[in-house]
């Protein structure tokens, strides 16, 4: 494939990774404010569901941002870069599946279920259509 037809190819398809991401992140973002994940049973305090989901936020955004510098780079992007953007990729995927393996439930919803899917995909194809050739290491 042509080397503008793949940085244009993988750019979309990373962004439109990022996009499928918004509900999901819309919603982590909701739960910072809301009351039902106040837990007062939680040894460190009721909040504390709450600085989580804060906390996952700002990471989301730190992934989000990597990801973002990378793209911008476009076409100088070398190796490093996009390192970089693969990881942000990669933590920010494991995140949102980590509810398998920790809880035995992978999402809340089939809509959840989608959301996940559609972001995972969209951000490793994307990404991988990416990847500098060897001569811009």
């Amino acid at each position: 494939m042509h080397s503008a037809l793949r940085e244009r190819l993988g750019a979309a398809v990373t962004v439109a990774g990022i996009a499928a991401a918004v509900p999901s992140i819309q919603q982590t973002v909701s739960h910072i404010t809301d009351d039902t994940y106040r837990a007062p049973e939680v040894r460190h305090g009721e909040g504390h569901v709450q600085y989580h989901m804060a906390r996952e936020a700002l990471i989301t955004v730190g992934s989000i941002g990597a990801i973002g510098v990378g793209l911008l780079a476009g076409p100088r992007r070398g190796r490093p870069l996009w390192w970089a953007m693969a990881s942000a990729a990669t933590g920010f995927a494991a995140a949102m599946w980590s509810g398998g393996p920790t809880t035995g439930k992978w999402a809340p919803n089939r809509t959840a279920l989608l959301v996940h899917l559609a972001s995972t995909t969209g951000l490793a194809v994307g990404i991988a259509l990416l990847r500098p050739g060897r001569e811009r290491s």
